[in-house]
């Protein structure tokens, strides 16, 4: 056992989370029987890109992110990932893209061909896997949107609300942001430039502020929202 696997007896799941919605104590103790607990330093990987897709994780703790690399070396950020969201699954033998931390991060790890093998004798496991699956669709589909149809002020909004909804301690007064700008950058569909921009423009119109580099706050959430386009 490595310093950065845990034994599966620390395992205690939040039922809060999506994966383990609505589950029995039996089926509970079936999942922690294939788990091990992962522990990861900021800006380490959770897995890489074109790494075999044997392994999917549920975050506990921390902020990641989902990155694709492109043949020429160009990135996009797919997602931030927060606690209680599950990745990895995949139909394919190799991973399109890697997980990287922002922060210090633990996850629990499951083997992939385990996992689905216990959706079979657990009707509701393999309803939380539908319904994990249906997410991500969601949240990919919320960011083909913004990409297309919104200007980068409005794209900002969109991901404030986003932390908003998501984050874990994220409150009107403080929005902590362990990401970079270039990480928003990448996720938004901007240079580095044009998100410093539209930042100072949502400032001066005493939209946003930022007490730090790594923090903001909301100054006017109704105006957030509509620039969001948020229903």
């Amino acid at each position: 056992m490595t310093p950065n696997e845990l034994p599966p007896a620390t395992v205690n799941f939040g039922r809060n989370y999506a994966l383990y919605k609505g589950l029995s104590d039996a089926e509970l103790r079936d999942l922690a029987d294939i788990a091990k607990l992962r522990i990861r330093s900021e800006q380490q990987y959770l897995f890489t890109q074109h790494t075999t897709a044997d392994q999917v994780f549920n975050l506990v703790t921390g902020t990641a992110l989902v990155e694709r690399m492109s043949s020429s070396g160009r990135r996009q950020v797919l997602a931030f990932l927060f606690p209680g969201d599950f990745v990895g699954l995949s139909n394919s033998d190799l991973r399109e893209y890697a997980v990287k931390t922002l922060t210090e991060v633990t996850a629990y790890e499951f083997n992939q061909q385990k996992l689905r093998s216990l959706t079979e004798t657990s009707p509701q496991l393999k309803e939380n896997m539908k319904d994990i699956s249906a997410n991500v669709l969601a949240h990919a589909l919320d960011q083909v949107f913004i990409l297309g149809q919104k200007k980068a002020d409005e794209r900002i909004c969109f991901l404030v609300m986003m932390f908003l909804q998501r984050m874990p301690g994220a409150t009107l007064e403080h929005i902590d942001l362990p990401m970079t700008r270039q990480d928003i950058a990448d996720y938004l569909g901007l240079t580095v430039e044009t998100v410093s921009r539209s930042l100072a423009k949502l400032k001066r119109e005493n939209i946003i502020s930022t007490p730090s580099r790594h923090g903001l706050r909301v100054e006017d959430y109704d105006e957030v929202r509509r620039l969001a386009d948020i229903e």
